[in-house]
């Protein structure tokens, strides 16, 4: 039975993409010290390539242990792209309408951070004031353009990705002659 990779991929970017607004609105609800944390930290933990791994290994044992390049490139960037699309949504909803100024307020916490980390570093103050003028100028509103703009530059890496896992999870078949 040939397995429909879409509908695989589209299945796990569901899970990433929930598993991610669940991370999103949990560590807003706990706090913004919390929130700000949370969102620096989700950066690095690599729990969604964890899920397109599994699934893609699960999808390669359902297709009689072989998948391509091809199919396995497909279920991996399906996946990314729709847990972008709802990411983006649940980001909109959270900084536009549910808490308009989260942006502005965890702004400030990462601002502070970014002093705190600087002045351990032993950067002088002038170069601490510049970065933090540029660093506050792009905090100062969460829109749709700034949101579709940051899914689109996140989808070019996501892709990057999406390349690599597929050359952990394909099995092709090899034909004799």
């Amino acid at each position: 039975m040939k397995i429909n990779i879409i509908n695989e991929g589209t299945k796990y970017g569901l899970i990433c993409g929930l598993t991610a607004v669940l991370v999103m609105f949990g560590s807003w609800a706990a706090g913004l010290n919390t929130f700000t944390s949370v969102q620096f930290y989700s950066t690095f933990i690599p729990y969604m390539i964890i899920i397109i791994l599994l699934g893609g290994f699960q999808l390669r044992k359902q297709n009689e242990g072989f998948l391509s390049f091809a199919e396995s490139l497909k279920f991996n960037f399906m996946a990314y792209v729709v847990a972008a699309i709802i990411i983006a949504v649940a980001t909109y909803l959270l900084y536009n309408i549910i808490d308009k100024e989260l942006t502005v307020k965890s702004g400030q916490i990462a601002l502070e951070k970014t002093r705190a980390f600087m002045e351990k570093m032993g950067s002088k103050e002038e170069d601490i004031e510049k970065a933090l003028a540029s660093s506050a100028e792009s905090m100062k509103e969460t829109g749709i353009k700034k949101i579709l703009l940051g899914t689109g530059i996140g989808l070019i890496w996501d892709f990057c990705k999406a390349m690599l896992m597929a050359l952990v999870i394909k099995k092709e078949r090899k034909f004799e002659d």
